[in-house]
C-alpha cells in the first residue's frame, strides 16, 4: 500500500514529538509492507529564486520539503496557494492509496480536496489543537480566559497579544479560519486523534460530528533492562528534573519554584527556546540554593535523560494532546509527576504517576522528597508493559485498510 504523509515539519530539521512520532510510526509500518513518502513543510525561509520543493531520503524514507517564502499565504495564514499547487503535483505523480494528514498548520487548508479530487483517502490525525486554537496550545494571554465550545469571544484579544492589528480584522479572520478548517477536515475518510482528552477538544471545539478514532501513541522506542535508570540510594543527592523542549508553557519555571529549599538538584535536558528563559532558570535556581544540572540537547542516539533522574515532574501548562514524555520517563524506571493539563489527566490511572493541579506542585514534591518509600512503592507500581508505537502501527494500517 502506498501511502503520503503530510506533516508541518520533520528532521532532521526539526525533532519535536510530533516529528519523532512520525518518523516511528513510519518506521513501524515500513516493516508492516507500506510504501510511504512525506510532503513537508518546513521554518525556513528560502529566496524566490529556489525550487519548489526539496527532495530528499531520511532513513529510507523520500521526503519532499516545501520552504517558506515571502507572500506565500493569505494574510491569516491558512491558505497557502503555492503550497497547494506543489501538493497537488506531487500527488498526482506518486499516486498514494491513502493521504494522511499530521498536521495542517505549515501548508494551511485545501489538502483534503485535493487528495479527495485525486481519488486518494483521507485521514487527518489531531495531534495538537491548532484546528481549535490559532495558537495552537489553548494557552491564553494573562487575564484572558480559554472558551469552551465554538465560543471566539475571548480569543481575539487573545490573538492581538501577537499580531497588533485591528480587533475587527482578527474577528474576522477567525470566522474565515473556522469555515476553511471545519470544510477541511469534514472531507477526511477517517479522523484519528492520540486521547480521548484530544477528540474532545477536536468534537466540541471546532466542531466536529463524526467518530474520531483514539489511538494512542505508546512509546516510540523501546528500552532495554540495562538503560533503567538507578534508583535512589540513602546519602545520595535526589534528582529531579524534566526533558524536552524548555518553554514557559511547559512549566520550566513552576518546577524551580516548586523544588526551592528542597534537599534534590534539578536537572532540564532540551533546548531552551528563549534565552531569557535560560538566564531566569540559572538566576533563580541559584537563589533557591538546587544544584542546576543542564543538558542543552539530546538525539534518539544519545543517552536518554530519564537514566539519570529518580523523579520526572512535567508541569505542562498546555492542553497536551498526548505526553510522549510521560511514556519515556516510565519506560526508564522514573515515577512522573504532571500537571492536570489536557491529555495529562488521563495519566491519572496509570501506575507510576501522580497527576496534580500545578498550584500543589511544591507540596505533592516535598512529600515525594521527604519519603524514599514512597518513591520506592511508586517506581514498583510502573507497568511492566507499556502501550508501544508498533501498536499504533498495526492500528493504523487497519484504519488504512478499511479505507480502501
Amino acid at each position: 500500500m502506498k501511502v503520503c504523509f503530510i506533516t508541518a515539519n520533520y528532521p532532521p530539521e526539526a525533532l519535536g514529538g510530533t516529528e519523532q512520532l512520525v518518523v516511528a510510526l513510519l518506521r513501524e509500518l515500513r516493516g508492516l509492507g507500506v510504501d510511504p513518502f512525506v510532503i513537508s513543510g518546513s521554518d525556513r525561509w528560502e529566496t524566490e529564486s529556489a525550487s519548489d520543493v526539496d527532495s530528499e531520503c531520511h532513513q529510507g524514507v523520500t521526503v519532499y520539503r516545501l520552504r517558506q517564502r515571502p507572500g506565500d499565504h493569505n494574510g491569516h495564514g491558512f491558505v497557502r496557494d503555492r503550497a497547494l499547487t506543489v501538493i497537488r503535483r506531487l500527488l498526482a505523480e506518486r499516486r498514494p492509496e491513502v493521504v494522511h494528514v499530521h498536521a495542517f498548520s505549515r501548508l494551511g487548508t485545501g489538502i483534503t480536496p485535493i487528495c479527495r479530487e485525486l481519488g486518494a483517502r483521507v485521514a487527518v490525525s489531531f495531534h495538537d489543537l491548532w484546528v481549535t486554537c490559532a495558537r495552537y496550545f489553548r494557552v491564553p494571554a494573562a487575564g484572558i480566559t480559554c472558551p469552551t465550545g465554538t465560543d471566539r469571544g475571548p480569543c481575539a484579544p487573545c490573538i492581538q497579544e501577537w499580531y497588533q492589528v485591528d480587533r475587527g480584522v482578527i474577528e474576522l479572520g477567525l470566522q474565515q479560519r473556522d469555515a476553511a478548517l471545519r470544510a477541511e477536515v469534514a472531507l477526511a475518510h477517517v479522523a484519528i486523534a492520540p486521547s480521548a482528552t484530544a477528540a474532545a477538544f477536536v468534537r466540541d471545539c471546532l466542531p466536529y460530528e463524526r467518530p474520531i478514532e483514539v489511538v494512542p501513541h505508546g512509546l516510540i522506542w523501546p528500552v532495554p533492562a540495562e538503560h533503567l535508570a538507578p534508583r535512589w540510594q540513602p546519602g545520595e543527592a535526589l534528582r529531579v528534573g524534566m526533558f524536552g523542549g524548555l518553554v514557559t508553557v511547559k512549566g520550566v519555571l513552576e518546577l524551580v519554584a516548586a523544588v526551592a529549599g528542597l534537599p534534590c538538584e534539578l536537572h532540564l535536558s532540551g533546548p531552551f527556546h528563549d534565552a531569557s528563559l535560560e538566564d531566569e532558570v540559572r538566576a533563580r535556581t541559584a537563589a533557591n540554593g538546587n544544584r542546576l544540572v543542564l543538558r542543552p540537547r539530546y538525539s534518539g542516539d544519545d543517552r536518554h535523560p530519564a537514566r539519570d533522574l529518580h523523579l520526572a515532574v512535567f508541569p505542562s501548562k498546555c492542553q497536551e494532546t498526548y505526553g510522549l514524555v510521560v511514556d519515556e520517563a516510565l519506560a526508564h524506571g522514573v515515577p512522573v509527576v504532571c500537571s492536570d493539563s489536557g491529555a495529562l489527566r488521563e495519566r491519572a490511572g496509570t501506575g507510576g504517576v501522580i497527576v496534580t493541579p500545578i498550584a500543589q506542585l511544591a507540596d505533592v514534591l516535598r512529600q515525594l522528597v521527604t519519603s524514599p518509600a514512597r518513591l520506592a512503592e511508586l517506581r514498583a507500581a510502573i507497568p511492566a508493559e507499556l502501550p508501544t508505537i508498533a501498536v499504533s502501527a498495526r492500528r493504523h494500517l487497519e484504519l488504512y485498510s478499511r479505507l480502501r
